[in-house]
């Protein structure tokens, strides 16, 4: 009797040094892969510059761990690549303020065409993020992914735009309705807002060069 007893609590031992070893399998999950997140997606804020055969962009995201417990973040960081428009020349990646001051440098995980990159939160901490890259644009149009959002399956708070050509180049397309130009030094500048943003579809623009302008690069008489 004695010896069916140690053996049942040895079997129960086992059976709770199991349980508590996949509860810790679990924990290590959720907590170091950040796949499994309290972290949600806020705010957005996009500067598109426009240089002949190349497309700027410098983004801002906000992120904020919404539990009151420290969280991990993982992120996967796509490009807008295709035929026309080939993977980045140069890409960077920082935590920043809010006005896009880059505080420290965020060093990425590169396999391949996959890049990917964590942040550690603190307690109901929101940080900024900025994205720095240049494509070549081989063609006059360009394309900022915006349907990746959708992963989050909540919209944003609040989401501002900014598309900057020279003077000489005519904006001719804009998925999005842009607002009338404004110009400063040798750009013009064109934006839209959008709250409570959910986007259906990427932002697309295409660009033009004045025929003054062109026909002078090619050496004729405008």
């Amino acid at each position: 009797m004695g010896s069916r007893l140690t053996r049942s609590r040895g079997i129960l031992a086992r059976y709770e040094d199991f349980c508590l070893a996949g509860l810790l399998a679990v924990a290590a999950v959720y907590f170091f892969s950040g796949y499994f997140t309290p972290v949600r997606f806020d705010r957005e804020r996009i500067e598109v510059q426009v240089i002949k055969g190349e497309v700027a962009v410098k983004g801002l995201y906000q992120y904020t761990n919404t539990s009151r417990l420290p969280a991990i973040l993982t992120l996967k960081v796509p490009f807008p690549v295709d035929r026309e428009h080939p993977p980045p020349e140069w890409f960077a990646l920082y935590q920043s303020t809010e006005d896009g001051r880059a505080l420290s440098e965020i060093w990425p995980v590169v396999r391949g065409a996959d890049i990917s990159f964590r942040l550690v939160f603190r307690p109901r901490e929101a940080k900024w993020v900025r994205l720095d890259y240049a494509q070549q644009a081989r063609v006059s149009t360009g394309r900022y992914l915006l349907t990746t959002t959708q992963a989050w399956r909540r919209p944003l708070a609040r989401a501002d735009f900014l598309l900057r050509l020279p003077r000489n180049f005519d904006l001719i397309a804009s998925s999005y309705p842009v607002g009338s130009a404004t110009f400063a030094g040798p750009w013009k500048a064109y934006s839209f807002s959008m709250t409570d943003f959910y986007p259906q579809n990427d932002w697309e623009f295409a660009w033009d060069e004045s025929r003054t302008e062109a026909a002078m690069g090619r050496g004729e008489q405008p």
